[in-house]
């Protein structure tokens, strides 16, 4: 998860007198006084011994130490000098402490944290910590402390500009990182939220014909003591959008690529391992890449400043990807409360008093602190209440009351992530590998796996929960106890695969298996679109081997497989002469490649937009009613949408199009739909882009904008921001960029956040490239300098052998022992 910037800097309130006395300490002094000291000789208090930082031209910090505690005390150090803004903003969210150095912008955002109380939670996982696991980090956090005292007169630029210092780093501060990108990549509860509303809105029966699946999708399960009106959950979707600024928690498809094929498959011999996470993009970028070798580590590949060890990478024997699996580990239990009492909740045949916990928010600006008291109860913490009576039957009485709770796997104290992580750094072969993702409990993940033997596989890693009742796609009473959970899947039950017979594994935040898979309970999950996986797959089986560049040239694909099925059904549908015949026959000859100079590109992309919305208009009150969904009300029906598109591209090419069909309702047909998606499309480009069809270009709608938290303060965008461009690709592309249109006032780009191939043959083959840079200076030659490469779909060499790194050496730095 990264922070989504676009309106930060104003809500931080950044003055011109803040301005003025930037400019009165000298601009190129302010810029480059943070610039960390990467050559020579530095102290560092704690070492047992000298470690050697070898950066490569490229920026990447290779680091060589004796002892374990060591190398993670130089990964925390460096981390500090190229990333510690980045770190100390991450640090405040994640413990809804932004207000502090924001002001009553930020308030919700901390309301929110502070209500799902992440760091009372890490308060109680520090004790959990097993020894090695706390020794490291530990270690960690003396390189990040060590690096602010030697620094603290030359602190990052943004530290200068709102005047503020950091504080020493905790455990708890490595701790609750991990939570905020549990968040993120596990938002089912608001479209439980958005599925209730449907079922108010058309009822039952017409919200299953609607609901977006895949086709073997079971039916949905309505609660039969439940019922929903449009309003319910709304404070709490109000709630989480206003925090959705600071949080980056919005509802987009957070998603990535990995793939894998065995030596079979490859012209080495050897298997080559690729993935591509796709996260909200902003400067600088979350990931940062490392090389690691010291005591029994020795990894490479992509870190987060703020935690510890290589998520994603290769050892000396394995290399590892991961995905978004979007399985589901969250439900809201309706939970009833005494009217004469708000302590007191109904329990089945009981009344149980709901544990409160006062938080105090201190707010920059204000003479006196926020106070919120956050009630919780056996299912977790009250995130809403409900306002009114439910449609249906009365649900609100004159003795009771109603709100949400959240349950949720990551609101359970388990420190083990890191654990896994740190063991998943040392596995040397499959079953030390599996042994790893024991550990790994949020956000769950698809894990694909090679080793130099020859292997490859895949995993599901991650805490699943065991209902007793209901398929989790809707709110659930809470009194009644037959919702509650049986626990969790045990993880020699979750989904793997070793070596399978096709010697190729594809996930693409697709479908992961189907009801028959033996499981102590279904899996269930808001599944992406399958045409990444489908077109992956496709693409791999046009050749029978592969190298690095055709692993490259798949994962830079831009054609589109939804716009290509789009075609044809435009293709069937006859128009009287005009400019919408014309604009059709110029997008039925486009070849699906969403590229920026693209025409039949600029096209598809609305006709996606208005088809979806036109075939949805009964439902289209809930995605722009502010009252329900906020200020960000529309984010959480973009995806339930777009996970509609194969449902809606399946029925239209099954049916006539001129003839009515009873799922569209109203006798509408589907060329009557079409006609009016192309009529609103064409209306609009040529209001946009002006009246020749030829010179409508995909790249002048869809730009990306790489921003920074305070680049939208108009004197400081230059120097933090870098774009726009024109950028192919969409949200059902293997190279995926998605600009939703809808968004509420904060502007969403979700992309690659980092492309990796892994090559099994040689460590020195692999390749890595980011939107961004390694440091977060502005000033850096490394602040955006890789930014090029990944527009054009090149990569750096991610170094491993000694002489390599040696060769590509810029600075060496030796961090001493006291």
């Amino acid at each position: 998860m990264t922070l989504n910037p676009t309106r930060i800097g104003k809500a931080i309130g950044i003055t011109a007198g803040a301005l003025a006395a930037l400019a009165g300490i000298g601009a190129i002094t302010a810029l480059r006084r943070p610039l960390p000291r990467t050559g020579g000789r530095i102290r560092l208090p704690g070492l047992r011994a000298a470690v050697e930082v070898r950066r490569d031209r490229w920026g990447i910090p290779h680091i060589y130490a004796e002892h374990n505690d060591d190398l993670f005390c130089a990964l925390g150090y460096v981390h500090a000098q190229d990333r510690l803004w980045q770190m100390e903003l991450h640090r405040r969210i994640g413990h809804g402490r932004l207000a502090e150095i924001v002001g009553p912008a930020a308030l919700d955002s901390d309301r929110f944290i502070r209500t799902l109380g992440f760091s009372r939670l890490v308060q109680r996982e520090v004790s959990l910590l097993d020894d090695e696991t706390a020794t490291l980090m530990t270690a960690y956090l003396r390189g990040v402390n060590a690096c602010i005292d030697q620094t603290t007169h030359r602190l990052p630029l943004e530290f200068t500009i709102l005047g503020i210092q950091p504080q020493p780093w905790e455990l708890t501060d490595l701790l609750v990182w991990p939570k905020m990108m549990a968040l993120t990549l596990s938002s089912n509860w608001m479209q439980e939220l958005l599925q209730a509303q449907i079922v108010a809105l058309v009822g039952v029966e017409r919200a299953i014909a609607l609901r977006p699946r895949y086709p073997e999708d079971g039916p949905l399960t309505v609660p039969a003591d439940a019922h929903y009106t449009p309003d319910l959950g709304a404070a709490a979707l109000q709630l989480a959008s206003d925090a959705a600024l600071f949080t980056g928690e919005n509802e987009t498809p957070q998603g990535s690529n990995a793939w894998v094929v065995s030596g079979q498959r490859t012209t080495s011999g050897r298997p080559l391992l690729a993935n591509d996470p796709h996260l909200n993009l902003s400067l600088p970028n979350l990931w940062y890449q490392v090389h690691l070798e010291g005591g029994d580590f020795h990894v490479a590949g992509a870190t987060i400043p703020a935690t510890c060890g290589v998520i994603i990478g290769h050892n000396r024997r394995i290399a590892w990807g991961l995905t978004n699996a979007r399985t589901d580990n969250q439900d809201l239990f309706i939970e009833q409360f005494d009217a004469a009492d708000p302590l007191r909740y109904r329990w089945r045949d009981e009344w149980l008093t709901a544990e409160v916990v006062r938080e105090t928010i201190h707010v920059k600006g204000q003479t006196e602190p926020t106070v919120i008291d956050v009630r919780i109860t056996h299912h977790g913490p009250i995130i809403d209440p409900v306002a009114g009576a439910l449609r249906g039957e009365p649900t609100t009485t004159d003795t009771t009351t109603q709100a949400l709770a959240l349950r949720w796997t990551a609101l359970d104290p388990s420190p083990t992530l890191t654990r896994a992580v740190f063991r998943l750094n040392r596995a040397q072969n499959w079953d030390e590998f599996r042994a790893a993702l024991q550990d790994w409990d949020v956000p769950p993940q698809n894990v694909v796996y090679a080793d130099i033997d020859g292997h490859i596989g895949y995993c599901l890693a991650g805490r699943l929960p065991i209902r007793r009742q209901s398929d989790g796609s809707l709110p659930v009473p809470g009194w009644s106890g037959e919702y509650e959970w049986a626990g969790y899947i045990p993880f020699v039950e979750l989904p793997s695969q070793l070596d399978p017979p096709a010697g190729a594994l594809v996930t693409a935040n697709h479908r992961i298996i189907d009801e028959r898979y033996p499981t102590s309970a279904p899996i269930r999950g808001l599944w992406l679109n399958p045409y990444r996986a489908q077109r992956i797959q496709a693409l791999l089986d046009e050749h029978k081997q592969h190298d690095v560049r055709s692993f490259a040239r798949i994962q830079g694909d831009v054609v589109s497989l939804p716009g290509k099925a789009l075609v044809e059904q435009v293709a069937r549908l006859q128009l009287e002469p005009g400019m919408e015949q014309r604009v059709r026959d110029l997008f039925v000859t486009w070849d699906g490649h969403l590229h920026p100079e693209s025409v039949g590109g600029a096209i598809y992309e609305g006709l996606r937009y208005h088809l979806l919305r036109i075939v949805y208009q009964e439902i289209s009150d809930l995605f722009q009613a502010p009252a329900a969904l906020g200020s960000f009300s529309v984010l959480p029906a973009n995806i339930y949408l777009e996970c509609a598109l194969p449902t809606v591209l399946a029925r239209m090419a099954s049916q006539p199009l001129d003839q009515p069909d009873a799922w569209l309702g109203q006798g509408r047909s589907w060329g009557g739909v079409l006609r009016a998606a192309l009529g609103r499309t064409v209306a609009e480009l040529t209001e946009r882009l002006g009246d020749d069809p030829n010179r409508w270009q995909y790249g002048r709608l869809h730009t990306l904008t790489l921003r920074h938290p305070l680049g939208s303060v108009p004197a400081l965008t230059p120097l933090f921001n870098r774009g726009p461009w024109p950028i192919g690709g969409d949200l059902d592309t293997v190279n995926h960029c998605y600009l939703p249109r809808d968004n509420a006032g904060m502007k969403i780009t979700n992309g690659v956040s980092v492309r990796f191939i892994f090559d099994l043959n040689d460590w020195d083959n692999s390749r890595a490239i980011l939107p961004g840079g390694q440091s977060g200076h502005p000033a850096s030659p490394h602040y955006a300098d890789m930014i090029a490469a990944w527009r054009a779909g090149a990569y750096h060499p991610l170094l491993w052998s000694r002489p390599a790194v040696e060769r590509h050496s810029t600075q060496v730095l030796t961090l001493l022992a006291d």
